[in-house]
């Protein structure tokens, strides 16, 4: 018998010992590893199949065939199983890319975990190293400024959506150096401006709305267009940049 089902589970009652006078014991009567989950193992008791739990929890509690176990035990097994399930679950989470404390929580909720257990899980994630919201706000900014060329209001909204509380985006964002801002906002808006079609000033409505919609500043947008523009014919216009 495989247990698949990837989201958390009720606490599973080997024939309802669990809910029986904690003394009462039960023997292993068989240990089954799991063909399509490898890591995980089918626990019989008393010759019917119980439940199953992960090999780490196998070893800790030494469920061995012969072995008997009382319901007490029994459920607090059960608790560290959900337990183990739901970190693994939020490791291979960050496994994909770093994530906010707040995504975790989500995510976790998501698979149909309790608000205690989640806590247990991000606080043990938080002691490890795996969470920390401060590293992650950097770690996006960087990447969202350097590789994506996004400007900080763009990098500001995308962290409080993803719950980060407003003093750390700020920090995060404060660290931000404008010198390479403007110089990644200036690398993009030289490619687009060589697409843009029509007037010098129809072209720099359109380019200073583009980095307005990646996030840039008013008034580092203004400064790149007219880097950018430099080389175009003077308009009659007496542009304003900031009212537009």
């Amino acid at each position: 018998m495989d247990d698949q089902a990837p989201k958390a589970r009720e606490t599973e009652g080997p024939d309802g010992l669990a809910e029986q006078t904690p003394n009462k014991t039960a023997m292993i009567t068989q240990v089954e590893q799991q063909k399509k989950n490898r890591s995980r193992y089918n626990l019989h008791l008393d010759g019917e199949y119980a439940f199953s739990v992960h090999e780490d929890l196998l070893v800790h509690y030494r469920l061995l065939k012969g072995e008997t176990v009382n319901a007490s035990t029994l459920q607090e097994i059960l608790h560290a199983d959900e337990r183990h399930r739901a970190y693994l679950d939020a490791v291979r989470f960050l496994g994909v890319r770093s994530r906010s404390v707040d995504e975790v929580r989500k995510k976790l909720k998501s698979r149909g975990y309790e608000p205690p257990l989640i806590q247990q899980v991000v606080a043990q994630l938080t002691e490890q190293g795996y969470l920390n919201d401060r590293d992650f706000a950097d770690l996006w900014t960087r990447e969202r400024i350097s590789l994506q060329k996004k400007g900080r209001k763009w990098v500001e909204q995308e962290l409080r959506h993803k719950g980060v509380d407003k003093q750390t985006v700020a920090e995060a964002i404060g660290r931000i150096n404008p010198e390479e801002e403007e110089e990644q906002a200036l690398v993009v808006a030289t490619k687009r401006w060589k697409l843009l079609k029509g007037e010098p000033a129809d072209k720099k409505r359109k380019l200073y709305a583009f980095l307005a919609r990646r996030g840039y500043a008013p008034q580092l947008v203004g400064n790149v267009v007219r880097q950018v523009s430099a080389a175009e014919p003077m308009d009659s216009e007496d542009w304003d940049w900031e009212s537009l």
